[in-house]
C-alpha cells in the first residue's frame, strides 16, 4: 500500500505534469488519432503548464506517489459559452498516468475537485469528454455526472468523433469529507514505491 497526496501544483512540477499529460492523452488517442499527428500535438512546453499553474484563475492540483506526480487535475472558469448560468466552472482535465490507472489516483484526484467546487459554492461544473474515450466517459459516469446533450459550440472534432457535455453538481456528491487535500491511502501500482 502506498499514500497518494493532492496537493496544490508548483512551478516545478510542470514537466512532470506535462509527462504524464502526454503519457494519458497517448493511451486514449492511440488508435484514433495517427501516430504522427499524436507525435506533434504531444510536443509541448512545460513552461505552458508553468504558466497555467501561475494564473489566478485556474486551480491545478497534484497527485504524488512520494515525491512522482502520477496524476493532475485542472479546473477554471468555462471554456466556452454556457447557455446554462448555474454553470460556471469547469473541469479541464483529470489525467493519471497509464502505469497507475485503477489505484485510486483518479478517483483522490476527483474528489478534491469536489472539494474545491463545494468551498467556492459552485452549483454547476462542466466537463468535455471525447465520445471515443470510454474509460474517461465511465469514470465520470460513476461519479454522477451527466451528459446534457451538448457539444461544445464549433469544437474539435476527430473524423467522426466529437467531444461530449457533461454536468455535475457538486452539492450532491458523496466525496472525500472538505479539505480533500489531505493524504489518501491508495494501492500502490507495481514497480512504484
Amino acid at each position: 500500500m502506498g499514500e497518494v497526496r493532492v496537493e496544490p501544483a508548483r512551478g516545478d512540477d510542470a514537466a512532470a505534469i506535462l509527462a504524464v499529460h502526454v503519457a494519458a492523452r497517448s493511451s486514449y488517442y492511440r488508435g484514433f488519432q495517427p501516430e504522427e499527428k499524436l507525435a506533434r500535438s504531444n510536443a509541448r512546453d512545460p513552461e505552458l503548464y508553468a504558466s497555467i499553474i501561475r494564473r489566478p484563475d485556474r486551480v491545478v492540483r497534484v497527485a504524488k506517489l512520494g515525491e512522482e506526480v502520477v496524476g493532475f487535475l485542472m479546473i477554471g472558469p468555462c471554456y466556452y459559452p454556457e447557455p446554462d448560468p448555474a454553470v460556471t466552472s469547469e473541469l479541464y482535465q483529470i489525467h493519471v498516468h497509464p502505469d497507475c490507472f485503477r489505484h485510486g489516483i483518479g478517483t483522490a484526484l476527483h474528489d478534491e475537485a469536489i472539494s474545491v467546487w463545494r468551498g467556492a459554492g459552485v452549483a454547476l461544473a462542466r466537463l468535455w469528454a471525447w465520445d471515443f474515450n470510454a474509460r474517461a466517459l465511465a469514470f465520470y459516469a460513476a461519479r454522477g455526472w451527466v451528459h446534457d446533450g451538448t457539444n461544445p459550440p464549433g469544437g474539435p472534432e476527430l473524423g467522426a468523433h466529437r467531444m461530449l457535455g457533461y454536468v455535475l453538481d457538486p452539492r450532491r456528491v458523496t466525496a472525500a469529507p472538505a479539505g480533500g487535500s489531505s493524504p489518501r491511502t491508495v494501492r500502490t501500482p507495481p514497480g512504484r514505491r
